[in-house]
């Protein structure tokens, strides 16, 4: 589908894609406060319940692997309709966890649902808009679904004051029973007409094997995975800090991490004002990659030899999500410009690739939940190795003579 003939976006058919890609983070943020309750209640130790968002993000990882095929070969409505279904069984399993390890098990099917709301908008996007209108539905997508770290640990905070870490899962089933029906009723299928997405797990390899053999999709992809290892560090790590260290109820860290999401929200605001100024897609990016690497260092800094205040740390690490905000849209974008007609399965492949990454990264610092420098340092540090990464996906492109990429 050329770019002059794709119809874009309307309004409706956003706000459901933005819930859809707010799954995962609903899945995380709502229960972030719980952690040291789940702890306490199933007598294990912190780490211990880390690995529950551990195995969330692998699971995560692994049904966008199973996805994006999918989405090729059957269209985007059924496999999405599919993974929600899984996604509420799931939620309701974790309500009825009868240990940490029941737990673990059930936030895999969990994630394995939640990863049909990843995969499919980001092709649906690519099916409908070209790169321009791409990269500004992608930031608004962010912006829209940021609404979710905002608002689900300060709910996640009530229903823990009010119905415990279980009734937290309750609620999430109830989100996911309403996607369903939602996108039952109104999620098109944007697959361009006439496309044959081969059949098999051999048609999949080979759609795997094609993407994983482009230098400058692969470095990008990467870049994706080195951002969300310092999300997912601060994610994990981000309430045992400020409950356990800094002495916040859970309420009040549901207040501080809500207060920091909006910096995200910002970040996308001003990225959307930046594209209507003529910034390039790629321009936006790298902006927010020094931004962010920069703010990092300066928390890392300011923890050299004193001990800052919650408020000098939380307000820190809200600047590094501002920059995040100008970051994940555009890179998406770009990520994305070169799929093609195999949107579904790059958008898998890059999900894929970038969960697993991101998986990995959080994992290192989960040995130490409490420590101050874990945060800053790991996002410094995946700033500076996504800004390598993209510039060598910029280099690979000029050597292979592509299109620049506006």
């Amino acid at each position: 589908m050329s770019n002059q003939s794709r119809p874009g976006l309307g309004v409706p058919l956003l706000v459901l894609l933005a819930l859809l890609t707010a799954l995962d983070s609903m899945a995380i943020d709502t229960y972030l406060p719980a952690l040291p309750a789940i702890a306490a209640d199933f007598g294990v130790a912190a780490a211990q319940v880390q690995q529950t968002l551990l195995v969330f993000l692998i699971g995560l990882a692994v049904g966008q692997a199973v996805y994006g095929p999918l989405l090729d070969r059957h269209g985007r409505r059924i496999p999405l309709l599919a993974g929600l279904g899984i996604f509420t069984a799931g939620s309701a399993l974790a309500a009825l966890a009868p240990s940490v390890e029941g737990l673990m098990l059930a936030r895999f099917l969990q994630a394995l649902g939640a990863a049909a709301g990843l995969v499919a908008p980001r092709a649906i996007v690519t099916d409908l808009c070209d790169l321009r209108a791409s990269a500004r539905v992608f930031s608004l997508l962010m912006q829209i679904m940021t609404l979710s770290p905002i608002l689900a640990p300060v709910l996640g905070g009530l229903i823990l004051d009010h119905g415990g870490w279980r009734a937290t899962f309750w609620w999430l089933t109830a989100v996911g029973a309403t996607g369903f029906l939602w996108c039952l009723r109104s999620i098109p299928d944007s697959r361009p007409a006439g496309f044959d997405a081969g059949a098999g797990l051999c048609a999949a390899i080979t759609a795997y094997g094609r993407l994983a053999r482009e230098p400058a999709f692969l470095a990008r992809t990467l870049a994706g995975g080195f951002l969300l290892g310092g999300l997912f560090v601060y994610l994990g790590g981000s309430s045992f800090v400020f409950i356990e260290t800094f002495g916040l109820t859970p309420r009040a860290f549901s207040y501080v991490f809500a207060a920091n999401a909006v910096g995200f929200i910002i970040g996308g605001q001003i990225a959307d004002m930046m594209h209507r100024c003529g910034w390039s897609a790629g321009r936006v990016m790298y902006l927010g990659l020094a931004a962010q690497g920069t703010a990092g260092i300066i928390l890392c800094l300011c923890l050299w030899g004193m001990a800052p205040s919650p408020w000098i740390f939380a307000g820190l690490l809200a600047a590094t999500l501002t920059a995040a905000g100008l970051i994940i849209g555009n890179l998406t974008a770009l990520t994305m410009a070169g799929s093609g007609d195999r949107a579904g399965t790059a958008s898998s492949f890059m999900g894929t690739v970038q969960y697993l990454a991101g998986a990995l990264i959080g994992a290192v610092p989960a040995a130490f939940p409490a420590a101050l420098a874990a945060i800053p340092l790991t996002i410094a540090l995946c700033a500076a190795a996504a800004i390598i990464a993209c510039l060598a996906a910029d280099r690979w492109d000029q050597r292979s003579g592509a299109p620049a990429i506006p």
